[in-house]
């Protein structure tokens, strides 16, 4: 897990854990961005079992991260920040056509 500075500082002042990140690798979904970035969210679907499971961490459902992306093993992509969506700013939307 490679962290950048600013990544180390933000997960220490908004209290996400290494667990967290992990669990976001391995559960996330991932959102890609312009520049070869991408963000990373819990699936809506997986959020209640991730926060049952996990009732130690607070707000797990809630968290995100934004890496840069190493399209070889995910694991080792370069992690730029994260933070809690507690007002679901990163939800993709779609508009309906009729």
């Amino acid at each position: 897990m490679n962290k950048s500075k600013h990544a180390i500082k933000r997960t220490q002042q908004r209290g996400i854990s290494n667990k967290t990140i992990n669990l976001l690798f391995k559960e996330g979904k991932i959102l890609n961005q312009k520049g070869g970035t991408a963000l990373v969210v819990f699936p809506k679907w997986k959020k209640p079992n991730i926060e049952k499971y996990n009732q130690k961490e607070k707000n797990i459902k809630n968290a995100y991260m934004v890496i840069k992306v190493n399209k070889k093993r995910l694991i080792d992509s370069h992690i730029i920040t994260a933070g809690h969506d507690f007002k679901n700013v990163h939800k993709k939307t779609r508009k309906k056509f009729h």
